[in-house]
């Protein structure tokens, strides 16, 4: 059974996916964050998926939980890298600002998860 504080940091981690998620997702439908009615927009709604299917894998563990936010930042810097240098992408910039700020969100998660893990494993 988790300790208290290895709880606390596993749930600030899920919210933080959660978030990260809801957001991107938001982003994208609404206003679409490689431009107005862009197919490249499709790309980020792949990112979110890939969260959730290796959440899935990982079976909801903190270790692996830690893992797959740590490929689906790998994921979405790679989407951000190959939209930026596509030669018809109308915002290139607006994309890699975007793109690293739900990188960084998804690091801030695998790190929570990890320490949710290290803590669970120590007790």
């Amino acid at each position: 059974m988790p300790t208290p504080s290895a709880r606390t940091y596993y749930l600030a981690g899920l919210a933080v996916m959660l978030a990260v998620s809801f957001v991107q997702l938001w982003m994208t439908v609404v206003g679409g964050i490689a431009g107005e009615d862009s197919p490249q927009n499709q790309g980020f709604l792949g990112v979110v998926v890939t969260a959730a299917a290796c959440a899935f894998v990982a079976k909801g563990r903190a270790p692996g939980m830690a893992r797959a936010m740590l490929a689906t930042a790998g994921v979405q810097a790679l989407l951000a890298a190959m939209l930026a240098t596509a030669p018809i992408t109308q915002h290139p910039v607006r994309i890699v600002m975007l793109s690293g700020v739900f990188c960084a969100a998804w690091l801030a998660s695998a790190a929570l998860f990890r320490r949710s893990g290290v803590m669970e494993a120590a007790a």
